[in-house]
């Protein structure tokens, strides 16, 4: 069964054959179905790392596998009831690399940018455990086209310090997420 592994920028890839589709929203979902379109492969599988969120209780260096994704709402904001806010990933091909990863599946919370408020870490985490900017527009990008997930490992909790831990954490949460995929493939 042939995989692509698509990633948002090219170190979340390292040595694994695959494609950078940028970073964000729009960048995901448009370099998403230019891959899914060009490439035609039977499996999607989007690898990075992302935030913990509150509550989750998931350790920097966990491994997750997306169950399914959900667009952020910030407060104040009103979205047309017919904009999807929800996207499942495939059952069967999370349930596959979940069990193959040892990993819990996952919801994650996609937005614009990354949160960098404890309060709205806390909000968020009430029915997220992990925060990924990409994943909600791949899973989009690929529904009703091909069966796609997303492997991501935590390198940060959600809030105010995410960025700084980011930062530290970011090479070893890229290297962990590069062999945990590279066992699925």
């Amino acid at each position: 069964m042939r995989t692509l592994l698509i990633a948002a920028y090219a170190p979340e890839l390292g040595n694994l054959v695959g494609r950078a589709i940028g970073v964000g929203l729009v960048a995901a979902a448009a370099g998403a179905a230019r891959a899914i379109a060009e490439e035609r492969p039977e499996r999607l599988i989007l690898v990075g790392t992302a935030g913990a969120l509150p509550g989750s209780q998931l350790a920097i260096g966990t491994i997750v596998v997306a169950a399914n994704a959900q667009l952020i709402v910030r407060p104040g904001e009103y979205v047309p009831p017919i904009l999807d806010t929800s996207v499942a990933a495939d059952a069967a091909l999370a349930e596959e690399c979940a069990r193959r990863l040892g990993a819990p599946r996952v919801t994650v919370a996609s937005a614009i940018g990354i949160t960098s408020s404890d309060r709205e870490a806390a909000r968020l985490g009430a029915s997220a455990q992990v925060e990924h900017l990409e994943t909600f527009a791949v899973l989009a990008a690929a529904r009703g086209i091909v069966a796609a997930t997303a492997v991501l490992v935590i390198a940060n909790s959600v809030g105010r310090q995410a960025r700084a831990e980011w930062q530290q954490n970011r090479v070893a949460a890229e290297a962990a997420a590069i062999a945990a995929v590279s066992t699925l493939i």
